[in-house]
């Protein structure tokens, strides 16, 4: 998937590319005079949307507009079969927004926009609560009544009434506590999408370019996508915060990334802060590997607000940390000191440091981050710097006085 989209996003930079060296090498075509004469246009236009049928009048007065007109359509017909099969996550889109011809200017400017989006349903099941409901009985309900007889005597015979405790049968409501459905099961739908802006203008007259590349804040917030998140959005999986935000992103043309790596500051100035102390501080290697685009939040929580490590990172950590344990070694040798993987383990989760041959033992960890600017090559211009965290530690040993 990552090789598709890899693929996919340089056919998109491709287009784009063309935009940077397309001049004009044949002379314009003349206007027609005659025809402009005979129906003048009344005011000249400050710009022309070249994706839209072009007035004739406009041709007939204008010079150099119809080749303008004809050459940029046909480049911007190229860049839009391109950008066209670039299709980030399953609703993504992109297109061309804007080709426009400034005649004061001389100038065209072209914006092309990418829009990465991926909408997934979330199943919510159906909610369910003990509720009062009536319920009905028929009971045989008693009530005093009267009934006659036939009494006969020598005198005669008479109807004389004998009471007696009749009943009936009456509908009693009461009430029972019954599991019913409060919420229905439902599918609620859920997106996440940026929308990335090339904004190109070219100089017809000098034939310099000036392209500007932004994405806006979107569900995604400033930053971009990069390909592990598209990866766990097209397999189908529920992003969150921890896979969408990144600072690594698509290098436009004429656009190049200016990093600047802290660990070397890093490392010397934690060294140099503990003079009385044998420190070793963590491998570049490790570093890169404890990254926020390999860890996502869980680095985050880490380093940044001091949260608790999770057990499958851990575990990883344990792992790379058997390849730190040369150079540590190495370094606490000074000292007579020997680590095991266990105990710097420890450490770094917070069981505190340790006595040993005469030193304190402790373990630091520390951000040192890659900061990241993209500038535009025949400016010099750059974004502000944007930081992409990384774990390192420091394990210090320190005389016991």
């Amino acid at each position: 998937m990552k090789t598709k989209l890899n693929k996919s996003c340089f056919r998109l930079l491709s287009g784009l590319a063309i935009l940077s060296v397309m001049g004009f090498s044949t002379q314009a075509k003349a206007y027609n005079a005659q025809a402009c004469v005979e129906n003048p246009l009344t005011e000249i236009p400050r710009a022309i949307n070249l994706l839209q049928p072009i007035d004739q009048k406009m041709i007939n007065c204008i010079p150099g507009l119809d080749e303008v007109g004809s050459r940029w359509r046909t480049q911007a017909n190229r860049v839009q079969s391109l950008i066209s099969q670039v299709k980030i996550g399953n609703n993504g889109n992109a297109g061309i927004e804007k080709l426009e011809y400034n005649v004061t200017g001389n100038t065209i400017n072209l914006v092309a926009r990418v829009q990465a989006r991926h909408t997934w349903n979330i199943n919510v099941p159906a909610v369910t609560a003990m509720v009062p409901v009536d319920r009905y009985r028929w009971v045989d309900v008693p009530y005093p009544d009267v009934r006659f007889e036939r009494h006969c005597n020598i005198f005669g015979c008479a109807r004389v009434p004998i009471p007696f405790t009749n009943t009936r049968r009456e509908r009693v409501v009461y009430v029972v506590n019954e599991r019913r459905t409060i919420m229905p099961a439902r599918t609620v739908s859920q997106s996440a999408s940026t929308t990335c802006t090339y904004d190109y203008t070219f100089n017809v007259t000098t034939t310099e370019g000036r392209p500007i590349f932004s994405c806006g804040q979107g569900s995604l917030g400033a930053y971009k996508l990069d390909a592990t998140a598209l990866n766990n959005i097209l397999n189908g999986e529920m992003p969150d915060l921890a896979a969408l935000v990144t600072a690594v992103s698509i290098t436009p043309p004429l656009i190049k990334d200016q990093n600047f790596d802290t660990y070397d500051s890093m490392r010397d100035e934690v060294i140099a802060s503990h003079p009385d102390s044998i420190v070793y501080f963590s491998s570049n290697s490790f570093v890169q590997w404890a990254s926020v685009e390999r860890h996502g939040v869980n680095i985050l929580a880490s380093v940044v607000t001091g949260g608790s490590y999770g057990s499958e990172l851990l575990r990883q950590i344990e792992e790379r940390m058997r390849g730190e344990l040369v150079g540590i070694t190495a370094t606490l040798s000074k000292a007579t000191i020997s680590l095991g993987v266990e105990q710097i383990i420890g450490m770094l989760t917070g069981a505190g440091g340790l006595n040993l041959n005469g030193y304190t033992v402790s373990l630091k960890s520390f951000n040192v981050p890659v900061v990241m600017k993209k500038c535009i090559q025949s400016t010099g211009d750059c974004t502000p710097g944007l930081e992409a965290p990384r774990l390192g530690f420091a394990i210090i040993a320190t005389p016991i006085n």
